[in-house]
Order: structure tokens, then sequence, then C-alpha cells
């Protein structure tokens, strides 16, 4: 019986050596580049030190709208707020990017300058105004460019797309590590300073779930892992996902591995 060890926390990295043209699958790359010329005429990007003023007045609104009110948001929306505002008060390599359609902020992110690093904190984007864009290339993707050129042009060394939980359970769920690895980045077991657990599972467990399950395992000498598996109830995922994870999947250079079992 197959069995696999997985961490119950996953981080991910992306280094900022590569070319952009790289770093980013190349369908996303295309639709970036096609149409930068319109966002840069429509949009206005503003990059700028976080402070509490700008938190409560453009940040949370946008965020609450758009992530927190989710049906499968988990998290206690109250401790966030408080969180990220004791951040922001306690520390000062915080920064806001905040994206404009006129005086509409259509885009809210942020991230920290550290230790080399630039690390994404928060993202929310207004999904029904990419939406009313009716292109594939949207302003959240556009915001990676913003974000890889924002950090080479400083210098960093790497970049980090935060920490999230492993499995991904759910079909809205396994959208997230599929936008990530088209992104470029790899995901990672936490640094030995983190807390996380790691836990044994066997394939026949995995299979009890009424919901698509997507994993990462198997880490190699640096902590990136080398497999990852997509179990799914039969007729839960349309042909053409399964088809797109397996084409990014290829073109990260991770193992993946398709198992489908009947409800």
């Amino acid at each position: 019986m197959e069995n696999f060890k997985i961490d119950n926390k996953i981080v991910w990295r992306r280094s900022a050596d590569i070319d952009i043209s790289q770093a980013l699958y190349p369908s996303f790359y295309k639709e970036i580049t096609k149409r930068e010329a319109f966002f840069e005429e429509n949009f206005r990007v503003e990059i700028v030190d976080a402070d509490m003023e700008k938190l409560e007045k453009k940040f949370v609104p946008l965020y609450m709208k758009e992530i927190a009110s989710r049906q499968d948001f988990t998290l206690d929306r109250e401790k966030i707020v408080s969180q990220l505002a004791d951040k922001i008060s306690q520390e000062n390599y915080y920064k806001f990017l905040f994206i404009y359609y006129g005086k509409e902020i259509v885009t809210a992110i942020m991230f920290s300058l550290k230790n080399n690093g630039l690390y994404l904190s928060y993202k929310a984007n207004n999904k029904d105004f990419d939406k009313a864009l009716s292109h594939k290339a949207t302003v959240s993707y556009w915001t990676e460019k913003l974000i890889f050129n924002y950090g080479k042009s400083l210098g960093i060394k790497f970049f980090s797309y935060g920490r999230d939980s492993n499995p991904y359970i759910g079909k809205t769920r396994i959208g997230l590590p599929l936008y990530k690895l088209k992104t470029g980045m790899k995901a990672k077991k936490p640094p030995t300073e983190d807390s996380y657990d790691t836990a044994d599972f066997s394939a026949e467990s995995l299979k009890k779930h009424d919901q698509p399950l997507f994993f990462f395992t198997n880490p190699d000498e640096s902590g990136f892992y080398k497999d990852c598996f997509l179990y799914y109830p039969e007729g839960s995922i349309d042909e053409s996902y399964l088809k797109e994870f397996k084409k990014v999947t290829s073109w990260s250079e991770i193992n993946f591995d398709l198992k489908c079992y009947p409800l």
C-alpha cells in the first residue's frame, strides 16, 4: 500500500537571479506582455511604505470584500486585521502596492523587504473588475511582473509567496498552487524554526475525501518538494483543468501524478 509523508505547512520561494521571461509560465508571460501597454495606459501603480492609515482606509476594505468574505475563508477576520496592524506598527519594512483604475483601488498587496528577500504577505484583487476586462491577462497577472521588477531593482535575492496549508482541499483551493506554480514559485519545506507537523497518510485514506485534494511531498536536500499529487473523485474536475495541471507541473519540473477514484 502506497504511503506519503505530508508536511501540513509549506512555503513558496523563487530565485531573483533569473529573467522574468523565464520565471513565469510561458502563456502567463505572453498574456501579460500582450496587454502591458493597455495596463500602463489605463491604471496607476503606487508602491508606498505601509502605515495604519493606508491599512485601514485602502487595504482592509478590499481585502475584506474580496478575500475574507469567501465561504472557504477559515481564518479569524478580526485577528488578521489586528495582526497586520501590529506588524506595521512594530516593523518598518512593510510596504503596500496599490493599483488604481481612476480613483478605485482594484488591487492591494502587502509585502515586506527583509533578509535579502521580498515576502508577499497578503493580496486582494477586485475579481469582478478583472472579469469585466474580458481577456486572459488580468490586473492580478500584471502585478506579478510589477512585484518582480520592483524586487529586482532593489537587488533582492529571492521572492517568497507565503506559507500555505498542505494538502489543498476543495476545487477552489487547488487552484492556488496551480497559480503559484505559474508564477515560477517552488513549493518548499518550511524552515526548521517554523512550527509545522509531518504525518503519514495512506493512499486509501486520501480517497475518502469527497472533494479534490492536492499535496506536495518528498523534499530534496534543499527542501524543495520533488513530487505532487492530485486525488479527486470521479467527475469532480474538468479534463481541461487536469491537462493544465499536467502542463504546468511539467514546466515547473516537478513530478506529478493523478489519482481518480469513485465517490
